[in-house]
């Protein structure tokens, strides 16, 4: 965990007049996610090998 917590840049205080407010509404999730390494297809691919590794009742745990 070490390694995330250098690359990450230090927080904007609000009072700064370099901070944006951008409400919750205005904002896009998917692009979000896909700053931060997310990628629909590996997570779909973790999932198949997290099913097939898991047997019994835990594998209805995993979302599909």
């Amino acid at each position: 965990m070490r390694h995330a917590e250098n690359k990450l840049e230090p927080a904007t205080r609000l009072l700064d007049l370099r901070f944006t407010y951008i409400p919750a509404a205005a904002t896009d999730i998917a692009a979000t996610w896909r700053r931060f390494g997310f990628d629909p297809c590996v997570n779909k691919q973790r999932r198949e090998l997290l099913r097939n590794s898991i047997t019994g009742p835990a594998t209805a745990l995993i979302a599909s």
